[in-house]
This record gives structure tokens, sequence and C-alpha cells, in this order.
């Protein structure tokens, strides 16, 4: 019902959003607040940088079909997946501590640190091409989450790794961890996505034309550039997990065989909430998120503008689930309890989206972005992307 991890058409925006407490597998977050400073960064001059991604990842091969295209400077494959960590420092003190069974998921990409170290800061650079087997790079952000950097220990499905240093969240491209190439093969569903920098001579829609004769026919394909979307990542217009860990806490869990996840308890008691929503009735969501949801609702209340919501076709809120309900998939959004599926009968996955203007913009107002505006579009779909004024101080 709710394919989180696609891109949207239009490049997301975000307010700066609330930092949890370092180490916090099962903290609520804090009140939003400005974001705390991260190092600064610069981008490189030195042609313009493209993203390319498609549903389910690009062939093998479109690196280096792009590398022999007219006006590509050179490019670079990443491959993106899902993986699960119990963490703990140099000398092994436990840092995280789900109970037996449970883990963390950890959004990595997987690079070849030669290639990728030119689309990252100059500064950084250094960090990327230090990495050898058997470590990574956290982003800032997810150091700030474990409360700890260089010489942390990450405990995988059968591997240990070592965090080799932190860089900038603009250098991972929001993704949790950096790994140097091969990807696990305990991925089933890894997404594989190219970066590439251009000549000055490139042109766009050359570039596009190579790589669509590489897809099944058909297969919709987004090219994004530097400054068009806030990082250059697979599905670029969702909120990367490690910006929804950062806003609404972080959890450990247990993948179940039908799809679903069992979340720690502890996590689920702090951080959920069933309150009765103008429209809708009564909803589970994270309790954070009331405040935004109650807001477009109620305005459409008042508006005389009701009858765009059927109170009797929603999906819910708080869905501990896959994408897809695959377990072999990434996390949905709906698993934070930060997503909504509404008016379903008419707003099939894949199908034209029959909503009504005017909950498309009361929800796009408080800080939700729509499925509806995906590549491959799902116009049931709302899931959070910002912090508005109606965020809360205290719930």
């Amino acid at each position: 019902m709710a394919g989180a991890l696609l891109g949207s058409c239009e490049p997301s925006s975000r307010e700066p959003i609330s930092r949890p407490a370092a180490g916090a597998a099962n903290r609520a977050p804090e009140s939003p607040g400005p974001e705390a400073r991260r190092r600064p960064v610069r981008t490189e001059d030195d042609g313009m940088v493209l993203l390319a991604w498609s549903p389910g990842g690009l062939p093998e091969g479109t690196e280096r079909l792009l590398e022999h295209t007219d006006g590509v400077r050179d490019a670079t494959t990443v491959v993106a997946g899902l993986d699960w960590i119990r963490s703990s420092e140099s000398k092994g003190s436990p840092i995280d501590t789900p109970p037996p069974g449970y883990a963390i998921p950890l959004e990595v990409a997987v690079i070849e640190p030669r290639e990728y170290a030119h689309f990252v800061p100059p500064g950084e650079r250094a960090e990327i091409l230090g990495m050898g087997p058997g470590e990574v790079l956290l982003a800032d952000t997810e150091a700030d989450l474990r409360g700890s950097g260089q010489g942390l220990r990450l405990r995988l499905r059968g591997r240990t790794i070592r965090a080799s240093g932190v860089v900038s969240d603009l250098a991972t491209n929001a993704y949790e961890a950096l790994a140097p190439a091969p990807a696990p093969a305990t991925w089933r569903k890894p997404r594989r996505f190219v970066l590439m920098r251009l000549k000055e001579s490139a042109r766009r829609a050359s570039i596009r034309a190579a790589i669509v004769r590489t897809l099944e026919p058909g297969s919709p394909l987004r090219i994004r550039a530097r400054g068009e979307t806030p990082f250059l990542r697979y599905g670029d217009a969702v909120m990367p997990q490690l910006l929804v860990k950062e806003a609404f806490g972080e959890f450990a869990a247990r993948a179940d065989s039908d799809g679903r996840i069992t979340i720690e308890p502890r996590w689920v008691t702090r951080n959920l909430r069933s309150e009765r929503v103008p429209l809708l009735g009564r909803l589970t969501c994270h309790r954070a998120l009331f405040p935004q949801l109650e807001a477009a609702l109620r305005g459409l209340e008042a508006g005389g503008q009701s009858h765009v919501v059927d109170a009797s076709d929603h999906a819910g809120c708080w869905v501990p689930r896959f994408i897809g309900w695959d377990p072999d998939d990434w996390l949905s959004h709906h698993a934070w309890g930060i997503a909504l599926d509404v008016n379903v009968s008419n707003n099939a996955f894949g199908a034209p989206p029959d909503q009504g203007p005017e909950l498309v913009t009361a929800m796009e107002r408080s800080g939700f972005t729509w499925g509806g505006r995906w590549l491959i579009p799902d116009g049931m779909h709302f899931e959070w992307s910002r912090w508005t004024r109606q965020s809360p101080t205290d719930r």
C-alpha cells in the first residue's frame, strides 16, 4: 500500500528537526528546535553532478554505459540496502541493548571508494579513501544516534564491522553508513543507482535516452541534479530513514515472516498514541505526528471540505511492516507511525491518483508529502516530511 522509498516528482524540502539524545534506541524525540550544528561542508565545482535511479534499481553495467556516453566525465555505482545491527564501543562495552532476537535497522550505501571520493566535499575525501575491508564510515547524525563514532563496533548478521570515522550527512547522501564494495550477500533487495559528473558539453536528454535503453520498456527513470534534491540517493525525495530516526526516535525490532516487524515494546509505549482526530476517528500514530495531522484535518472540517475524506476507507497510520509486506524489502515509514493511507479504494498503488486537491493542499501545508507525486504514484499515501508550527512541544 505504500512504497515509502519511491521518490516524488518534486524535491522535498525540510525544516530543521529535533535531534534525539545520543544512543537513543528507545528514546522519544525531543521537542522540535533548531537543528544541531553540523560540520561545514563544501561541494566541488568541476561539473554538474547527476543522480540516476529507477524503482527496483538500475541494471548492472549502467555505470560502464554512462562512462562511454558523450558528455559524461565519470560515473560510479552505489548499492544501498537495509541491515540490522547491535553496536558497542571499541573496547566492547555495549551501546545498544535490544532484547534477544531484536536489532536496529540501518540503511547502508556500498561504494567504490576511489570513484565515490570525487562526489563528496573535498575535505572529506581522505576519510572515503581510507576505508578498508570490514570498515564503515558513519554519517554525522548516525554517530549522534549511536553516541559514538570512530572505533565503534557494529555487529550485523553474520559479521562485525568497525567505524573508521565520521563524515557529514551530505557525504553519505543521508545513508546511515558508507561501506566499501562488495554489497553483503544477505541483502535480498539492494537498490543500485548511479552518480555521474558531466562535461560542459553534456546534454541531459541524451544521458536519459542512454539509460532508458537499458531498462525494461515503460520502466520509470528519475534523473536529478545536485540542488534539485536534498540528497543524491535512491528514492531521493522521501525523508531518509536516518532523518526519520533523528526526528522520531530509533527502535529495535524483529522481522516476522509475514512482512510485519515486531518493535521493542518500550519504544511502542513511549512513542505511540491512539487519539481521535477530525474526519477519520481514532488513529494510532506517533505521538509527535498528531498536532500536524489534526491541523490539516481540522482545517478541512472548518472549511466545509469534509467530503474529501472517507472515514470508512483508510488503512491506518501505524502499521509496523516492510514495504509491500515483503520481509526482504526495506522498512515502511508506517513502522514509525508517521504515514497515513486515506481514500484507499480509489487510489491503488501505481494507478493514477484520485484525491481531492483540497486534501492534498491541506496535508502538504501541514508538513506531509503526498505519494501521488511519486515516480510510481501511491495516491492514498501521505507521510511526514517536515515540522511546522503545529509541531509538538510536549506530547
